[in-house]
């Protein structure tokens, strides 16, 4: 690599109140990343941090602290805030960068052109055009989405496909042309997009859902979870998730059995006092649902354990609150065949400690999550679609 290297990578991180979770494994893989992408030259980074108006959205200065703890002593690492990013000055910077130096751009979502792709008007394109040599799409997590900082590379230099996202290919390679039975655990606080979920368990994929998903799912199927939690949900998810979660709650296999799953009981939290309920008593109780309950986990663990292929996606419950059924349903589907995706979910394994657990026990940890999913569905990666395009080639010329 001759000269600066254009790398887009995903530090979006667990955060709140601009606070960010500084040891989260995606700050660490990247950091490694980035490490090993600076040995060949100077470093142009760019990543986002939330959504604008959401808790989590802040700027990437949190990162940099991150990554100067994890990244060696003799890389150089600096930090161009977003009202300086796209100037002659920093324009100078990153045509002086060498070997082992690194220049990470602030949050690209600060800039409104960065969820609205449009080549022809994009000023990224222009920006970096000349003055970077070659890049690099490390992005996985990001590439269901046709963001500006991951569409414009191709237009840019010549674009690689980054190492960590070709690991994690592989591993969605593997997956989907294992011909084993296959099992999909969906947590988190958000529900998968219907139609990528309703392809995977329509390749005979056998889905387990936890979290707000897994609460959405047994509301779809008619069960009354309690006024409180009944009133979170229909804030929480629009008309279109719910009718969404109804397809899929009525989705069956070849002889008329469900394909997708709730909890049959959930462990409730009333004025600081927990109590395990079961799914058909929830209407009568004021409790606010805070994790899967132990016959879900018990259930679920049994069945898993007959899948040699188990993906975890998302936490199945407040483990930041110390509720640990989601943890304990990890432990008893732990081994070969356990693979873990996203941010989340891996942030729920390293407060928890099994980190470690999973690796020694012959799992896998993804960093990426809803767009693993998305290519698992058989979905479309707008961004390498332009990589694999000669034609976008040539014009990076």
């Amino acid at each position: 690599m001759r000269g600066p290297v254009l790398v887009r990578v995903d530090m979006n991180l667990p955060a709140s109140h601009g606070m960010i979770e500084e040891d989260s494994l995606r700050m660490r893989v990247y950091a490694h990343v980035i490490e090993m992408y600076s040995e060949y030259g100077g470093l142009v980074v760019m990543s986002h941090q939330g959504r604008k108006g959401d808790d989590d959205f802040t700027s990437l200065s949190p990162h940099m602290r991150s990554l100067r703890k994890f990244l060696p002593r003799d890389v150089e690492v600096d930090f161009v805030p977003h009202e300086n990013v796209f100037t002659a000055q920093t324009r100078e910077k990153i045509s002086r960068l060498g070997r082992g130096q690194v220049l990470v751009l602030d949050n690209m979502r600060y800039f409104e052109e960065e969820r609205r792709w449009d080549v022809g008007t994009c000023s990224y394109v222009p920006f970096f055009k000349g003055v970077i040599d070659t890049c690099v799409n490390d992005s996985m997590p990001t590439w269901h989405r046709e963001d500006s900082s991951l569409m414009c590379l191709p237009y840019i230099a010549k674009t690689y496909i980054g190492l960590r996202s070709a690991y994690e290919l592989r591993i969605l390679h593997d997956i989907i042309n294992n011909p084993e039975p296959k099992a999909l655990v969906m947590g988190g606080a958000k529900l998968q997009k219907v139609s990528d979920l309703a392809q995977i368990a329509k390749r005979g994929v056998d889905v387990y859902c936890g979290g707000l998903a897994g609460q959405l799912l047994a509301k779809a199927r008619g069960w009354k979870l309690g006024d409180a939690n009944d009133k979170f949900l229909l804030e929480r998810f629009t008309a279109t998730e719910y009718e969404d979660a109804k397809v899929l709650a009525n989705l069956t296999d070849a002889v008329g059995n469900p394909v997708v799953q709730h909890p049959v009981d959930f462990v409730l939290e009333d004025h600081g006092d927990r109590e395990n309920v079961k799914i058909s008593e929830l209407e009568r109780r004021r409790g606010i649902i805070k994790d899967i309950g132990e016959e879900t986990m018990e259930s679920y663990a049994e069945s898993l354990q007959e899948r040699p292929v188990r993906v975890r996606a998302g936490p199945l419950g407040v483990y930041e609150e110390n509720y640990c059924n989601g943890l304990e349903l990890t432990k008893r589907i732990s081994g070969d065949g356990l693979v873990f995706l996203g941010g989340d979910t891996s942030q729920e394994l390293n407060e928890g400690g099994l980190l470690g657990h999973i690796e020694d026990a012959g799992g896998t940890i993804c960093v990426s999550g809803g767009s693993f999913l998305h290519g698992w569905a058989g979905g479309s990666f707008p961004s390498i679609e332009l990589v694999l395009n000669g034609e976008v080639s040539r014009l990076a010329q």
